[in-house]
């Protein structure tokens, strides 16, 4: 770039040592033109995008009761269904946090503390067939239900002294896992357990 217009301005000063006086305007465009053609312009960068924060995914809210369980509560609060599965038979096994006192089909449930678990089970027909309750005097959330063989596990969240119904489990210094399992056909309690999440 700076040889091309130091070309041009010596060109310039040639013509006017040999008489022939050059016009401004050219030089200085000639000079401008050298400029642009020597040395193309670097592209442009798009300015940096904003980082948005990063958003906590909220857990889903839980679910009201269906219309499949409704007619097979009374009394208390709503409960509320958090997770539900069929058998290979079509029965319904449905899980999810209750407080208080709650009549569901035949039997009557009660909280231990804050909020507790329920499990239900629907037999094919639809009909109900039996509930447990499970919990300890301070909270439970997050209750899920899968199928294991013949038997039906539960699994959640509790900051306090579990029992599946089979008497207290062991209590941690923080909310633990819990992992409750019973009987498929008659609800009868198998096993229970807590475990650590690992955090302070």
């Amino acid at each position: 770039m700076v040889r091309s217009a130091v070309g041009v301005l010596v060109a310039a000063l040639v013509g006017l040592h040999c008489g022939a006086a050059p016009d401004p305007d050219e030089v200085a465009s000639k000079t401008a033109e050298s400029s642009e053609t020597s040395a193309p312009s670097a592209p442009r960068r798009p300015p940096p995008a904003e980082e948005s924060p990063a958003e906590e995914v909220p857990e889903p809210a839980p679910a009201p009761i269906g219309p499949d369980l409704l007619p097979y509560v009374s009394g208390g609060t709503l409960p509320h269904v958090t997770s539900v599965v069929q058998d290979e038979t079509g029965a319904t096994f449905a899980t999810g946090t209750f407080v208080g006192s709650v009549a569901i089909g035949d039997t009557v449930i009660n909280s231990r503390g804050q909020k507790d678990v329920f499990l239900l089970k629907l037999d094919p027909a639809g009909k109900f067939a039996w509930v447990r309750a499970v919990g300890s005097p301070l909270g439970e959330r997050s209750p899920r239900v899968a199928i294991d063989g013949e038997s039906i596990s539960l699994i959640g969240m509790t900051k306090g002294e579990m029992n599946c119904g089979a008497g207290p489990l062991r209590t941690w210094s923080s909310e633990t896992f819990f992992f409750c399992m019973f009987g498929g056909s008659d609800g009868a309690v198998q096993a229970g357990g807590v475990f650590p999440t690992g955090s302070p």
